[in-house]
């Protein structure tokens, strides 16, 4: 019995006790932790903070609900360490901390009459004392000195250097000095009115909430016109002050935060909590700026340049690639054609040598024609003198076998012999030196000698009209006598070799002077030329026109032309026959 009671005793203490135990998570309290991030002072959203907390409190009852008012470092602080559940706070600190990696996500966003849009909320604006005429844009405060609250003041300061930024002014260098004067917009205010800086910074509608725009005391630079704005406004506008949550918040407990503060009534100026839907401007603004999650920009780092300029390294890498290929295969078509031309080369000094042997072999030729040429030169030059010789020799011995020579008559004969003699032996005399190539170089009438060959020539060729003009008495060339002579007797005779043949053969030779030339012309009335015989004669071939005699003519005294600074022009006549032309140098000065 005993133990029996003992047994109820302890159904009845100790099982409401474990029951007790087993639900007590349930029921048990947390603490909700909500940062305020401190606000400068004449802002008509500070009306919204309060409501907000007690709307908060109530909707995570039973939970306990702690707030802190907290300015940006102990915030983002409180943030590292994960001592925070929500946040209150601009949208531009929102965003920061969202970018930089503490999982913010936002809730509710306030609006007002004075931004009924939640998205284009917060401005900034830059102003300047009413009486600064110099100062009337914002262009104008380049290198003058300026009053704001923090470097990190979202409208205070980075939104108004954004707008520095779009106008394409640095803002870290376009002010000659930034004085930050803690939080509240009354310093900024009151350093401009005292004149300690030239212009002031402040979020927009600061102005007319103080009632200084309205005073005429102060005037905003480049005011923007915007339609759901009602304030003068510098900048372009972003969200307003924005709820977000932690990840540290249950989602649940998030909703109800949520649905808490939407459902807040409107309050004086219809001030209460929408949603916003845009905050990539605030984004933008901060890596223009390379501030907040975005400084890293503002230092090198061998993996940023990477990500930024990957493209441009790309292209240069493949550039590069292509210059190397480009190299390489320049270096093989170099190679190529350097070969190539070395190879040209070499067949060219083979034909150059080879050129030379039948040029040398050619002047052999040549040479060997004017050689003939010549003797037959000296037969008929030395015929003269020594045929009178000889008639002078025959004539003395006659008047000897008659005894009818006196010592006078002995005396003039041996001089005339003499005289024979020595013109024989001036013909020879030259014609050695000419073989030993001494080509002595007289001026020469080439009337003369042209008159003289041709009456030597017409002797031999009585069948042939041979006819000479000149058109000038003196006509002198810088030539060697015997090379005049072969230039001419060459050109006659092959025009006389081409007529022999015909009836009316007829032979023109035509002296003139043509500027600072004389120009020798030998024309015949020979049969029509061919083709191949035009072009033969025009490429001056070893052969000449006609078949028989020289052999060598054409060549020679084109060869002999040339060596006197003239040339050889050929001319078909149509009706038939050539003409040729010599043109050689006139002589400046008779001998």
């Amino acid at each position: 019995m005993l133990l029996l009671r003992v047994k109820k005793t302890f159904r009845k203490l100790v099982f409401p006790l474990i029951l007790t135990l087993a639900v007590w998570p349930v029921y048990a309290t947390e603490t909700l932790r909500l940062g305020v991030s401190s606000f400068a002072e004449h802002n008509i959203n500070k009306g919204l903070i309060d409501p907000t907390i007690e709307a908060i409190r109530k909707a995570v009852q039973p939970d306990k609900l702690e707030v802190e008012c907290l300015e940006l470092g102990r915030l983002q602080n409180s943030l590292k360490n994960g001592q925070l559940d929500l946040v209150l706070s601009s949208a531009g600190n929102y965003r920061r901390f969202l970018l930089e990696g503490y999982g913010l996500r936002d809730l509710a966003t306030m609006v007002s009459n004075q931004a009924p849009n939640p998205n284009y909320a917060e401005g900034s604006v830059f102003f300047v004392r009413s009486d600064r005429n110099d100062l009337d844009s914002i262009g104008a405060l380049k290198n003058k000195s300026v009053s704001a609250n923090y470097p990190f003041a979202f409208s205070g300061w980075q939104i108004a250097a954004g707008e520095l930024l779009n106008r394409d002014f640095d803002p870290d260098h376009f002010f000659s000095k930034v004085d930050f004067l803690g939080h509240g917009a009354s310093p900024v205010i009151e350093a401009v009115l005292s004149g300690k800086t030239d212009a002031g910074i402040v979020r927009a509608c600061v102005l007319e909430n103080a009632g200084l725009l309205k005073s005429g005391l102060v005037k905003v630079l480049d005011p923007k016109e915007t339609t759901d704005f009602p304030c003068a406004v510098s900048t372009r506008l972003y969200p307003n002050w924005t709820l977000s949550t932690t990840p540290n918040t249950a989602p649940e407990v998030s909703r109800k935060v949520t649905a808490a503060v939407l459902e807040i009534k409107p309050l004086q100026n219809n001030l209460h909590w929408s949603v916003a839907t845009d905050f990539t401007p605030i984004d933008d603004l901060f890596k223009g700026l390379e501030i907040g999650p975005f400084e890293y920009l503002r230092h090198f780092s061998f993996k940023r340049f990477m990500e930024a300029y990957w493209q441009y390294l790309v292209f240069a890498a493949i550039f590069i690639i292509g210059l190397i290929l480009h190299g390489i295969r320049s270096e093989y078509l170099v190679n190529r054609r350097t070969h190539a031309l070395t190879e040209s080369l070499k067949r060219e000094r083979k034909l150059r040598a080879e050129s030379a042997l039948v040029k040398s072999r050619l002047d052999k030729i040549q040479k060997v024609g004017l050689v003939g040429q010549m003797c037959s030169m000296i037969a008929h030059e030395l015929k003269q003198p020594l045929g009178a010789a000889a008639a002078y020799c025959f004539a003395l011995r006659r008047r000897m076998e008659s005894g009818e020579v006196s010592a006078e008559m002995m005396e003039k004969g041996i001089e005339r012999v003499d005289h024979q003699i020595q013109r024989a032996s001036e013909v020879v005399n030259q014609v050695r030196s000419y073989a030993k190539g001494q080509r002595q170089r007289l001026t020469v009438d080439v009337g003369k000698t042209a008159e003289k060959i041709l009456l030597d020539i017409s002797a031999s060729a009585p069948d042939t009209d041979l006819e000479f003009r000149k058109d000038s008495e003196e006509l002198f060339v810088e030539a060697n006598p015997i090379e005049l002579e072969i230039i001419l007797i060459n050109l006659v005779k092959n025009a006389i070799e081409v007529v022999k043949d015909k009836s009316n053969g007829r032979v023109v030779v035509t002296l003139s002077a043509e500027g600072n030339t004389v120009c020798i012309k030998v024309e015949d009335n020979g049969e029509k030329l061919s083709d191949a015989e035009w072009k033969q004669i025009s490429q001056l071939a070893m052969a000449t026109t006609k078949h028989s005699g020289l052999g060598f003519g054409l060549s020679i005294v084109a060869g002999l032309a040339e060596d006197l600074g003239g040339r050889i022009t050929f001319e078909r006549i149509p009706s038939g026959g050539l003409s040729v032309f010599v043109r050689l140098p006139l002589a400046k000065e008779k001998s």
